[in-house]
């Protein structure tokens, strides 16, 4: 890492772009002047003297009076510590007044009855949580061993444990194994090679489905996994019901 990865690195905790370079400048010189610091950052000395200010009020910096005023960086530890603690009291405070909001706010029905999301990342992260409100049962399918990650995986055994039914379904050899290897129960499947480059496909109590694609030629405006769900509606209760028919 760089001295402008680590200063942006800093930014994202909170911190100024002048107390960010201010502070990695001075792990560089321990204890220094701001005309020491102004030399090796590139933060002018007339920058430097509101840039620790910044740091003293976070508790990042000792401060010695004098002629020149003397700067020394707390502990590194001793930062990540009040840097983090800082940034989850913003986020708690930042998440409180969302519920605050939404809770203010009666739920409407004119909800969306399909919804998108993009990234395998994201894909993960809404599949994951699908899995999560399982009561009943849980049809998970893939053709790629990549895409049973291991979040999905331990997602789907934690319902197991629960009593949900959760079956993968796959017609590869090796999906089949890793979700065998996870204790989950498989099902093989012919591989039936859709024109789509389908990646996952979630069906969970009969009432909520996901599908996802992934790039291909066919489709050059998909630039990375991207997956359509609807929970709760008719239209995923009729594609469920459908699903159903060709998997169990």
């Amino acid at each position: 890492m760089q001295d402008a990865e680590a200063v942006e690195a800093l930014t994202e905790l909170g911190l100024s772009t002048y107390a960010a370079r201010t502070f990695v400048g001075l792990q560089k010189l321990g204890v220094a002047s701001a005309s020491e610091v102004a030399g090796v950052t590139d933060v002018p000395r007339s920058q430097v003297y509101g840039a620790a200010d910044e740091l003293e009020s976070l508790g990042l910096i000792d401060v010695q009076e004098g002629s020149p005023t003397r700067y020394r960086p707390v502990e590194i530890e001793e930062a990540r510590e009040l840097l983090y603690d800082r940034l989850q009291s913003a986020g708690d405070g930042a998440f409180e007044y969302l519920v605050e909001v939404r809770e203010q706010h009666a739920p409407t029905d004119d909800r969306e009855s399909i919804w998108t999301t993009e990234g395998r990342e994201n894909v993960t992260a809404r599949i994951t949580s699908l899995i999560g409100d399982a009561d009943d049962e849980v049809l998970f399918a893939t053709g790629e061993t990549a895409l049973l990650t291991e979040d999905v995986a331990e997602a789907l055994t934690a319902v197991a444990e629960d009593g949900v039914a959760v079956t993968v379904a796959s017609a590869e050899p090796d999906v089949r194994a890793a979700a065998e290897a996870a204790g989950l129960s498989v099902v093989a499947v012919e591989d039936q090679t859709p024109e789509l480059s389908v990646g996952r496909l979630l069906l969970v109590d009969r009432d909520t489905v996901l599908l996802s694609v992934q790039p291909a030629s066919e489709m050059p405006t998909v630039g990375e996994e991207a997956a359509f769900w609807s929970d709760g509606t008719g239209f995923a209760r009729v594609l469920a019901a459908l699903i159903r028919q060709a998997f169990v």
